[in-house]
């Protein structure tokens, strides 16, 4: 389907959306309130494709399939023929396949990873901690593209508690009861700042719906949402 819109210098924001729906609502709506607008035509025209039959990204990587890889380019397809200038995906598990994902479209997809380290840099820091799913972590997404920046990734156990309070909001479980989910990951934070981190990745989408930098007064927090909205809002709006 074919939408045909009014010209503009704007371009058409498509959202590859559903891992999870949560998180891509956090993400819309974000994007609505660092939108620089004063009535309703001030705010970006978006078209979404939320679809949470995406197969899981960390069973995918695990089971070395290219079946998330798959579902997401026929997303990011569909949202090409609705009119999208411009590509976000709100998942960091997702650009396991960034580089598979762009070599089949024919429009922009912004990077979140790209954008997160580009923020770290900006700040200067140079050693950081990372709150990922174990999906993320076990594929070595952030090392991929950390540079000269010193990455502090979860031990073992660590990993997998934070990935069961990462999918305790996928199931719908609220933030106090997701198996203490936001102690977790604030222990995992605890431990990084001993080790000397001078930051902190939120390097999976559901995170903050968890944890935010009110959580961590003083320590200055990445919030990869955060990081996409801006990025997001710097690409699609006129220079």
């Amino acid at each position: 389907m074919l939408i045909v819109t009014r010209k503009t210098d704007r371009k058409i924001v498509g959202i590859i959306g559903g891992m999870g729906p949560e998180a891509t609502a956090d993400f819309y709506m974000r994007l609505v309130k660092r939108t620089p607008a004063d009535r309703d035509q001030a705010h970006l025209h978006v078209v979404m494709d939320g679809n949470p039959a995406i197969p899981d990204r960390t069973e995918s990587f695990l089971n070395e399939s290219d079946a998330t890889m798959e579902a997401v380019v026929e997303s990011a397809l569909r949202l090409e023929g609705m009119g999208a200038g411009i590509l976000v995906m709100p998942c960091n598990s997702a650009h396991i396949w960034f580089d598979g994902i762009v070599s089949r479209l024919s429009v922009p997809l912004l990077n979140m990873v790209e954008e997160v380290f580009s923020a770290v840099r900006k700040a200067d820091l140079r050693t950081v901690g990372l709150l990922a799913t174990a999906g993320t972590v076990r594929s070595g997404l952030y090392e991929r593209y950390a540079g000269e920046v010193n990455l502090l990734v979860p031990a073992d156990d660590e990993r997998e508690r934070i990935h069961e309070a990462v999918y305790a909001v996928k199931a719908g479980i609220g933030p106090g009861e997701a198996r203490g989910g936001k102690d977790v990951l604030l222990e995992v934070v605890a431990g990084y700042r001993e080790q000397g981190a001078e930051g902190v990745i939120l390097g999976c989408t559901e995170i903050p719906l968890l944890i935010c930098q009110a959580d961590l007064p003083g320590f200055p927090v990445f919030d990869s949402t955060d990081i996409l909205v801006d990025a997001t809002l710097r690409e699609a709006l006129p220079r």
